[in-house]
C-alpha cells in the first residue's frame, strides 16, 4: 500500500481501538517524546509511516475518552512533546498550552481579515 493510501486510511480509521498499537503508544509515552521521534518508533515497531493529521486525530479521539470519562488518561501536549499523564499540573499545563495555541490561530485569523479588508477597500 502506498504511503498517500495509508495516509487515507488513518485518517479515516486511525488505529484507535486496535489493542496492541494502543499498548505501544502507552508505552512510548511514559515519558515526553516528540512527535518525530515517536513517528520513527512506530516506523520501527510497524513498518508504517504514521501522518501528522492521523496522530492529531488518534489524539483528539483518545482525549475525548477523558473529557467523556470513559478514562483517567489524557495525551498532554507541549513544547517538550507528548505524554501519557494522569497528573493534573501537566494536564492543566495542556490545556494552557491549547489554550494560547486557539488564542494565537484567531490572532491570525484576525490579521488577515484586517489585510483583506484593507486589500479590497484599495483596489
Amino acid at each position: 500500500m502506498s504511503e498517500k493510501n495509508i495516509s487515507k486510511s488513518f485518517l479515516t480509521h486511525p488505529p484507535v481501538e486496535k489493542g496492541g498499537f494502543n499498548e505501544f503508544i502507552k508505552e512510548s509515552l511514559k515519558d515526553w517524546i516528540t512527535y518525530s521521534n515517536l513517528k520513527e518508533r512506530i516506523f520501527n515497531e510497524y513498518a508504517i509511516t504514521y501522518p501528522r493529521r492521523a496522530w492529531n486525530k488518534y489524539i483528539e479521539v483518545k482525549n475525548q475518552s477523558f473529557c467523556d470519562g470513559e478514562t483517567d488518561m489524557y495525551i498532554a501536549h507541549s513544547n517538550k512533546g507528548y505524554k501519557i499523564t494522569k497528573d493534573r499540573n501537566e494536564i492543566e499545563a495542556s490545556i494552557k498550552h491549547l489554550d494560547t495555541m486557539a488564542k494565537n490561530m484567531l490572532m491570525k485569523e484576525s490579521n488577515a481579515k484586517k489585510a483583506l479588508n484593507r486589500s479590497v477597500n484599495n483596489e
